[in-house]
């Protein structure tokens, strides 16, 4: 399966709309294409594992362990899934302090998910040596710039957009398998 280009599917009411990775980034732009496209690798993946029917809006729910930092993950499952428009996205970062992830730069987050859909609940994790160094090096590199009173260079902007468009490109060209793994599948009611 070609997972750069299948289409994500979604029921919308009567509607059956078909989302593509690019229709995604047209809705976000490139300033965080990262994280679209492992928000959009995360969709693909995962709703096949919650349903095997279409999924409709209005019954999902996502966790994002990266939080209020994450706005590709955030525009990218408002985009197919609704879920911030629906009150079911949920940013807080106390939620996946110990949960089996790696860290997003600055350590604050985890890259950790929980997509829900319906009564079901897959948690998982984007897989250890996915994130390259240079990532969270570029990543945490204006925190520090603005800590220190200086302004991004044109060096430093560029290095920060080639990061994030190697690790787009890296995520859409892998299997799903290869950059994500499974760490539980539960029901909603167990989470209460």
């Amino acid at each position: 399966m070609d997972f750069e280009n299948s289409p994500l599917k979604v029921r919308d009411g009567n509607d059956i709309l078909t989302i593509s990775y690019d229709d995604v980034v047209k809705y976000h732009g490139h300033s965080m294409i990262g994280g679209v496209a492992l928000a959009y690798k995360i969709m693909l993946w995962g709703f096949p594992k919650l349903t095997d029917e279409i999924p409709e809006r209005g019954y999902f729910s996502f966790l994002s362990g990266i939080g209020l930092g994450g706005q590709g993950v955030i525009d990218a499952t408002e985009m197919v899934m609704r879920v911030r428009s629906k009150g079911a996205l949920d940013l807080d970062l106390s939620k996946v302090q110990d949960k089996p992830a790696p860290p997003t730069p600055g350590g604050k987050g985890r890259y950790y998910f929980e997509l829900g859909y319906k009564d079901k609940i897959l948690c998982l994790a984007v897989k250890d040596g996915i994130v390259p160094k240079d990532f969270y090096y570029y990543s945490e590199l204006p925190a520090q710039r603005r800590a220190a009173g200086e302004p991004m260079s044109d060096e430093d902007l560029a290095g920060l957009r080639r990061v994030r468009h190697e690790l787009a490109d890296a995520i859409m060209n892998n299997a799903p398998d290869d950059l994500l793994k499974v760490i539980e599948i539960k029901t909603k009611k167990e989470d209460n």
